[in-house]
């Protein structure tokens, strides 16, 4: 006779992140207007595809003449040597090339224009966000299922999908980088863990391609490396134990290099043709004051503050402490990535990130999930009431979290000029009054780019 199926309500609840996510990108329709999808970021990490397999010129020669036809299409750089250069890397395009193809066929065989900018292209992209979130959920849901129990996993799975800014990055600002990173570093995650189970010739190589890809997307990201050095790491022994199981897969660890290297080639043959310098940094102006992190105004900040804008992710900051007890060969990893990925992106001239709730935080959730979870395992084996009142609160900042992403959506939550005054005055306002303008407090970007920040103050009203 044939087993019954069990049901499985983990896999539900990423049907349903799934097709809520669907349902905001075809009810609010971005896909339709010019400037809603590829647009400032997005446009420099698609301008590869384009360029290259439909204007046949990645180098931007043909953008030099009338330029002025292309100033919303792309949006170049000028390197010491006259070269125009993409500023952000090619590894989003990488992301979404396949979805680039499909929608380039579409375009061909309907009404719509095929030159990577009409609505097939901007809803492939959107498309291609949804796709990558769900494939994060799907192996956050692999990962979380060997370590902990189905209704911890529930519920760190409802947090990571609709209780933090990822979901805004996913279904309405889509094509960032994003849901990408946090279905790669996911991804990422549980390949690591395979590999310490079977190190082989191919997960060594998807591994390779997998970190390459990560570190193109975001070259800061390469932080997540000390995930796979440092699992089942716990004591000096340990450590000594991980240092020859990578000196007795020498050739495993060359394959790793090298498939990370091959990802990268592209790249560097890119840089070289534009600047004559294979290693170039195109952030033109812009660095990391490493001197300077503003680490508490990045976490608490009205100013796109983490745990202000994602207050459930301050359950994976204290979850850190409980998988020293229950999943002690995550500790050491998670606890110094995390320290150090906070100290990174902090340490950005714009630590606030230019968008909702410090998205840069967004990357680390498929590792922040285990330390939530973890969190979450402790409060299951407390007292019912102690469950209770947590679901409750978690329930409540997953509405939260969706409330606020309809109000940033709608322009009520405001980008980078969000001030204590402004974020109280239209808290749980689903149509705040005019008075929020006058409470925000613009940054002095000319300032910030030398390290020194200040705000311009409030504007009054009665002028």
């Amino acid at each position: 006779m044939l087993k019954k199926a069990k049901f499985d309500y983990n896999n539900i609840l990423i049907v349903l992140s799934l097709l809520i996510a669907l349902y905001v990108v075809f009810n609010i329709k971005n896909y339709k207007q010019a400037d809603k999808v590829i647009s400032w970021d997005v446009t420099n990490y698609y301008s590869y595809l384009p360029a290259t397999f439909i204007y046949g010129d990645v180098l931007l020669n043909f953008t030099k003449e009338h330029p002025e036809k292309w100033y919303d299409k792309f949006v170049p750089l000028t390197t010491p040597t006259g070269g125009k250069v993409i500023k952000m890397s090619m590894g989003l395009s990488y992301c979404y090339a396949p979805f680039f193809a499909i929608a380039h066929v579409i375009a061909k065989i309907t009404p719509y224009q095929d030159g990577g900018y009409s609505l097939p292209y901007r809803l492939a992209l959107m498309l291609s966000s949804v796709c990558f979130f769900a494939l994060g959920l799907i192996y956050l849901k692999k990962i979380l299922i060997r370590l902990y129990s189905k209704q911890v996993v529930f519920i760190t799975l409802l947090v990571i999908g609709l209780g933090t800014n990822l979901f805004y990055y996913t279904a309405i600002r889509s094509a960032m980088s994003h849901s990408y990173n946090f279905a790669l570093i996911t991804l990422f995650v549980w390949l690591s863990i395979q590999w310490h189970n079977k190190p082989k010739i191919v997960n060594s190589t998807l591994i390779g391609l997998l970190i390459g890809l990560i570190v193109l997307i975001r070259p800061t990201n390469i932080l997540v490396v000390i995930i796979f050095l440092l699992y089942r790491v716990s004591s000096l022994n340990d450590l000594k134990d991980k240092l020859k199981l990578f000196l007795s897969k020498y050739y495993l660890i060359l394959i790793i290099l090298l498939a990370f290297v091959l990802v990268w080639i592209p790249q560097l043959l890119y840089w070289k043709a534009v600047s004559g310098q294979y290693f170039y940094f195109s952030y033109q102006g812009e660095r990391f004051f490493f001197g300077n992190p503003q680490i508490l105004k990045g976490l608490f900040s009205y100013r796109n503050g983490w745990l202000i804008y994602t207050p459930l992710m301050s359950m994976a900051l204290v979850g850190l402490f409980f998988i020293y007890k229950n999943q002690k060969a995550f500790f050491w990893p998670i606890m110094i990535y995390s320290i150090l990925s906070i100290y990174v992106i902090t340490s950005w001239w714009c630590w606030w990130y230019v968008g909702y709730g410090n998205r840069a935080f967004i990357d680390l959730y498929g590792v922040m999930a285990i330390p939530f979870a973890a969190f979450m395992s402790w409060i299951f084996e407390k007292k019912q009431w102690l469950r209770t009142v947590t679901i409750s609160i978690i329930l409540l900042f997953v509405s939260l979290n969706l409330f606020q992403t309809y109000q940033y959506y709608k322009g009520y939550i405001q980008f980078d000029s969000m001030s204590k005054a402004a974020y109280w005055d239209v808290f749980l306002k689903a149509d705040p009054k005019n008075s929020y303008w006058g409470l925000l407090e613009k940054p002095d970007y000319k300032k910030a780019l030398e390290g020194i920040y200040e705000n311009h103050p409030p504007k009054d009203q009665s002028e």
